[in-house]
């Protein structure tokens, strides 16, 4: 037993089993249940309270990490086969760029002319006949040419050629054209990358079709922008080899001087490996054979006049 002036007496003898006693009576009076209700009447305050500057942006911040988040797997669940699909403008694009000025591509045409066409027009045109078309850069070759009969085209050298048969040709300069031929060789001929130029500067580009994932083709709707003019290209479908780039098909849909709208249709052939002369006059006549320009114009229009007639010649 210790004394009164002890100031730091021992404990009584079990006290430690008195303050056990007392916790585990405490600790029975607890009510989990009414904790948790006061819990979820405090969140509940919490989430009705307006949103400060601050735990604003920590809700910015989850939606940008949720965002991103999202968007890191998906590019993982799409892997990485899958690309982004290109405008129409980037498709003609690539088209343009894939056709080089050496790149033979060879095309069969069908030409359809409105029912009130110039007679002329349509005899030198033979509507509805499907000739071949082979094009490098600004050089063609139409066979067969006007009228059904042998080939026609234009060379290197800007000179537009008409051979009827083996036996002689006829050539002339731009300046020299008669209006029936000129009109006649726009409407026949194709310039791809002149055509393409006009179609990136002057026409409004949109999907034939939404293209869908490694689609092999992909095609595009060109319309011009204002007023078509006489002899100018009212709008065209486009459809362009996914890998290779070139120009699978092509509808034209062009304003007659004279007359509604000729539609033109090309569907790719084959690619080939032409010479030059492929394109000329030369290439087009026996060896040996005459070809006539304007420095022996009655023999050029005699050729013309023999084998296609007066309708061909007239204005000549």
């Amino acid at each position: 037993m210790s004394s009164p002036t002890d100031l730091f007496p021992p404990p009584e003898p079990g006290i430690d089993a008195i303050v056990r006693a007392q916790l585990d009576a405490e600790a029975a009076q607890v009510d989990p249940a009414r904790i948790w209700d006061r819990v979820r009447v405090q969140l509940d305050a919490e989430a009705a309270r307006p949103i400060t500057p601050r735990s604003g942006f920590r809700k910015v911040l989850f939606a940008v990490g949720a965002l991103a988040a999202s968007l890191l797997a998906a590019v993982f669940l799409l892997g990485p086969s899958r690309e982004a699909i290109a405008t129409p403008t980037q498709v003609v694009e690539s088209a343009r760029a894939a056709n080089g000025p050496d790149a033979d591509r060879c095309y069969t045409q069908t030409l359809q002319l409105p029912p009130n066409s110039p007679a002329p027009l349509a005899l030198v045109l033979d509507s509805g006949r499907t000739v071949t078309l082979c094009t490098r850069g600004d050089r063609f070759v139409v066979q067969p040419g006007f009228g059904g009969r042998g080939a026609c085209g234009r060379d290197e050298n800007g000179r537009v050629w008409i051979a009827p048969t083996r036996d002689a040709a006829a050539r002339f300069d731009e300046s020299e054209l008669p209006p029936l031929v000129r009109d006649a060789v726009r409407i026949r001929g194709l310039e791809l990358g002149t055509l393409l130029d006009e179609v990136l500067k002057d026409f409004e580009l949109s999907w034939t079709e939404p293209p869908v994932h490694n689609a092999a083709l992909l095609a595009v709707s060109a319309v011009r922008r204002g007023q078509t003019g006489p002899g100018q290209i009212r709008s065209a479908d486009i459809v362009v080899e996914h890998d290779t780039k070139r120009i699978r098909s092509l509808v034209l849909r062009r304003q007659l001087i004279v007359g509604d709208t000729a539609t033109i249709t090309f569907r790719l052939a084959g690619i080939a490996q032409f010479g030059a002369v492929a394109y000329a006059a030369e290439g087009h006549v026996d060896a040996g054979r005459p070809v006539y320009d304007g420095a022996r114009p009655l023999l050029r229009r005699k050729v013309l006049l023999q084998n296609l007639g007066d309708v061909l010649v007239n204005g000549l």
